[in-house]
Parts: structure tokens; sequence; C-alpha cells
């Protein structure tokens, strides 16, 4: 798991400053079939990580690839589930709340996650019996060799601190009328804050925000690593409608509609 959650950290900074070098250059927009914005700056960071992550000699499931049968996905007892860029339309409008979602995936269940914020230096990480942390300042602490063991020294665990208000955390681009209601529904005192990407599920789990609904659609690959950390730090996503636990590498990658939820003691 180490090794793997070494790899997947590498993976993310590196892709990162990828993502960066277009940031600060010529970002290029095209549109994909289901209509959704896709940059240059994806495809980069998609090529550097399936590269990457092709020395596991574990397949990988990426938002900017073509997705394997699941006849053949069923069999996999391990995979690598990804979004190259996630928060594209932030990145587009030069916010700095995208990130990079590197997630391994057994038998279902997300067991180690990473994300990579590059706008922030910042990064989250995750693993089975390992746990969740935050580093604030990369170019600082991730070294030559990636050590994750040092890595972990000088990280922060999560969580990391607590809400006196209970705060519900919103998305920036997605936010509906269903959301709205629910939101209007709690009567309890209660705030808000908003942001892009999986930096929602990474507040949760750092305790900065105690709960994030999401009414609407969402790809597996939007939700593994963020998963991953915040059920290491104590947190949990269930659907909306019955409370399971997510799932990975269904036949239907999409997610049901969730609830997130940080530590609750």
């Amino acid at each position: 798991m180490t090794e793997l959650l070494q790899m997947a950290v590498s993976t993310a900074v590196d892709a990162g400053k990828e993502i960066m070098k277009i940031y600060h250059d010529r970002v290029r927009i095209s549109i994909k079939r289901n209509l959704t914005p896709v940059t240059n700056a994806d495809k980069a960071a998609n090529r550097l990580i399936i590269e990457r992550l092709a020395v596991s000699e574990t397949p990988v499931i990426s938002e900017e690839a073509s997705i394997i049968p699941y006849t053949e996905r069923k069999q996999w007892p391990l995979c690598w589930l990804v979004d190259p860029l996630d928060g594209t339309k932030e990145f587009i409008t030069k916010s700095k709340d995208f990130t990079v979602n590197i997630a391994l995936i057994r038998k279902n269940i997300p067991v180690l996650g990473v994300i990579y914020a590059p706008a922030y230096e910042t990064l989250f990480f995750a693993g089975e019996n390992i746990g969740s942390f935050k580093i604030s300042n990369v170019s600082e602490i991730v070294s030559v060799n990636n050590d994750i063991s040092a890595m972990m020294v000088k990280a922060t665990k999560l969580p990391c601190t607590r809400t006196e208000t209970y705060t519900y955390i919103v998305s920036k681009s997605h936010i509906n009328t269903r959301t709205r209601k629910y939101l209007k529904n709690d009567t309890r005192p209660k705030q808000f804050l908003s942001k892009g990407s999986s930096l929602k599920l990474c507040a949760l789990a750092e305790g900065s925000a105690d709960e994030y609904p999401r009414f609407g659609r969402t790809m597996e690959w939007d939700t593994a690593a963020g998963d991953a950390i915040l059920q290491n730090a104590g947190g949990k996503i269930v659907s909306a409608a019955g409370g399971e636990a997510l799932k990975y590498n269904k036949a239907d990658l999409a997610n049901p509609e969730f609830i997130a939820y940080r530590l609750s003691s």
C-alpha cells in the first residue's frame, strides 16, 4: 500500500505541474460528446498519469480515456480510478479550485486516495490502515524521492479542526434547486462554504465542514479519491436514497446522489 501510495502521490504532483504550465500559458478548450468541456490540460495530465501508473501493471479507468467494457472490468481485483483534472470549469475560469484525483479500488472499495490542488500546492492523501493526511506546502516537502513515510512525518493528520456551527459545503458550479430545498429544511443554526472540485470532500476530511449534499450527476472518478481520504479521516459518503456506501468500478460508472459527512464524534 505504501509503495502504491507513493507512486500515486508523485504522479499526481507531476500531473499538477503539467496542468499549471498550461494554466499560465494557453488553455485550449473543446467540447466532448456529453457536452462538457475538456482542455489541453486535462489531456496532458491524463497522458502523464496513464504512463506513470502503467508501471504498477494495474488497469486504469480515467475520465479522459476509453472505458473498458464491464465484462472485462468486473474481473479486475484492483484498478486505478482517475480524474486527471477535476474542476475543468474552475480551471477555465482561472479559479484555483481544481484538482488531480487518483484512487485505487479493490473489490469496489477505494483503499487509497490522492487529491492534489496544484494552484494551492496542497496535497491530500490517504491509504487503508495508514490514515489521511494534508500537506499545504508541497514544493517544500515532497522530495525528489517522494518518500511517503517522510512526508507523513511532516504532514498534518486529518481531521485537524472542528466547526463551531454546523457547516454545509456546496459546489461552486453545480448547486441546484433540490440542494437548496434540502438545506432550507434544516432549521438549526448553520453556515455555508463553497468550493469547487474534490476540495469539498477534503474540507470534510479536514473537519472544516460537516456535510456535503450532492443532488445531481457525478461520476466515480469525481469521488473515489475523496471517498478514500474522507473514510480514512473517519467520515463517510452514502447514497441519498438508501444510505449505502458508494461502490466503484460498477457497470454504470455514474454515482447515485449522495450525502457526505465528516467525522461525527
